[in-house]
C-alpha cells in the first residue's frame, strides 16, 4: 500500500487558515469533509487517469480498471484512504510486484495519482475554510 502525504510548505497554508478559526475543531471538521468527499473523489479520478491498460480479453473477464470505478474511499481524521474494491486488488501489484512473470512492476500510479492531486486538495480545502470564515 502506497501512503502519500503533504509536503510541509504546503501543510503550512492549511495551518495558517486553521489558525483563524476560533475553535478548530469546526476547521478539522471541515478538512475531513472534504478529503472523505471531493479530495478523495479527485485522487481517484487521478489514479484512473495513469492507469495501465493490457487489452487482454476473455470471456467473463471485468472491465479494464481505467473503465469502471475501481476504488473505494475512506475518510479518516485529517487523512483519506484510497484503496481497491474486491476485483481489482490485482492493481496493487504493478505498484510492488516487480518480480512477478508478467507484470511490470514498481510504476507507483497509487502514489503518482495522489501526488498529482496533491495541490487540488490543498487548495481546494483552504477555499473550504476561508469560505466557512466568509459566513462567520
Amino acid at each position: 500500500m502506497s501512503y502519500f502525504y503533504l509536503d510541509t510548505k504546503e501543510f503550512d497554508k492549511v495551518a495558517q487558515t486553521i489558525e483563524k478559526f476560533s475553535d478548530r475543531s469546526v476547521a478539522e471538521q471541515i478538512i475531513n469533509d472534504y478529503l472523505a468527499n471531493e479530495g478523495g473523489k479527485k485522487i481517484k479520478e487521478y489514479i484512473r487517469a495513469i492507469l495501465p491498460v493490457s487489452g487482454r480479453t476473455w470471456n467473463g473477464k471485468k472491465a479494464a480498471a481505467s473503465q469502471t470505478d475501481p476504488f473505494r474511499i475512506q475518510g479518516e481524521n485529517l487523512a483519506v484512504k484510497v484503496y481497491t474494491k474486491g476485483n481489482y486488488h490485482y492493481l496493487y501489484f504493478p505498484d510492488d510486484g516487480s518480480n512477478t512473470r508478467h507484470h511490470r512492476g514498481n510504476q507507483q500510479f497509487m502514489f503518482h495519482g495522489a501526488e498529482k492531486a496533491g495541490d487540488e486538495i490543498v487548495n481546494g480545502a483552504i477555499d473550504k475554510l476561508v469560505k466557512r470564515l466568509e459566513e462567520t
